[in-house]
């Protein structure tokens, strides 16, 4: 997977730290990166709106006509899900910054660990993001988007797939698809002998039951709710 990432500061000698950061994870990890440098606001947009694609920006605030708050407010207009990453001297803008919902907020100068902690994480976000699913039915092949999935249900031999835009039946076991979607690197909570759910979609937990993504309510088996309890707050923690 080859992961595109931009960096944006009008201090070109940050810029270049900043890149040469990102390249040297990349090698030490194996990871395929690879990164594009602007300094300013405007040319960062225009080379989106000529069809530029990043998953990752790494975005300095205080820059010349357009300042970063408003350059990422412009680019998620245009590519709602490239991940932010704020980096700035100045803390004074935090309101600001997370009314465009970044992905997270570095300091300047970079703390090593803080740099690789958290672009580990995004890597991670963008992994989730780009897997899928695959099932076959009748005598079709299937591929859904992992993200997409809200849970999986057993009804006897029967699997039913509720998604974000169907809802489909093949035959399986819950415990075999968990386990895949675990070496997939993107384990789903097994709640009741009968639900597989996407954390991602969990909008309420209660100690008994949970809340999904447009209220639908699915049951937590009393012999599960301590292991489900202490996997959602972990996958909480992670985000």
């Amino acid at each position: 997977m080859m992961v595109n990432i931009a960096v944006c500061d009008d201090d070109t000698q940050f810029a270049a730290e900043l890149e040469n950061r990102i390249l040297s994870y990349g090698k030490q990890k194996a990871v395929s990166l690879d990164t594009e440098v602007f300094s300013d606001g405007d040319s960062i947009l225009q080379a989106i709106l000529n069809g530029g694609q990043y998953d990752l920006v790494y975005m300095d605030i205080e820059m010349g006509n357009r300042n970063g708050i408003s350059t990422v407010r412009e680019i998620k207009k245009i590519s709602p899900e490239t991940m932010v990453i704020y980096v700035t001297f100045h803390e004074v803008y935090f309101t600001q910054m997370f009314e465009t919902e970044p992905f997270r907020y570095l300091g300047k100068p970079l703390e090593e660990e803080q740099f690789n902690r958290y672009l580990e994480q995004a890597l991670k976000r963008l992994r989730e993001r780009l897997c899928y699913y695959t099932y076959t039915t009748g005598h079709s092949t299937c591929r859904v988007p992992v993200r997409d999935i809200f849970y999986f249900e057993s009804r006897r031999r029967k699997i039913i797939l509720h998604g974000k835009d169907c809802t489909d039946i093949f035959y399986g076991r819950l415990g075999e698809i968990q386990k895949e979607l675990e070496k997939g690197g993107r384990p789903f909570i097994r709640i009741h002998q009968s639900y597989l759910v996407n954390p991602y979609e969990i909008n309420r937990y209660y100690p008994d039951r949970v809340e999904m993504v447009g209220k639908m309510l699915l049951p937590i088996s009393e012999s599960r709710q301590r292991e489900v309890k202490e996997k959602f707050h972990s996958f909480l923690r992670e985000l």
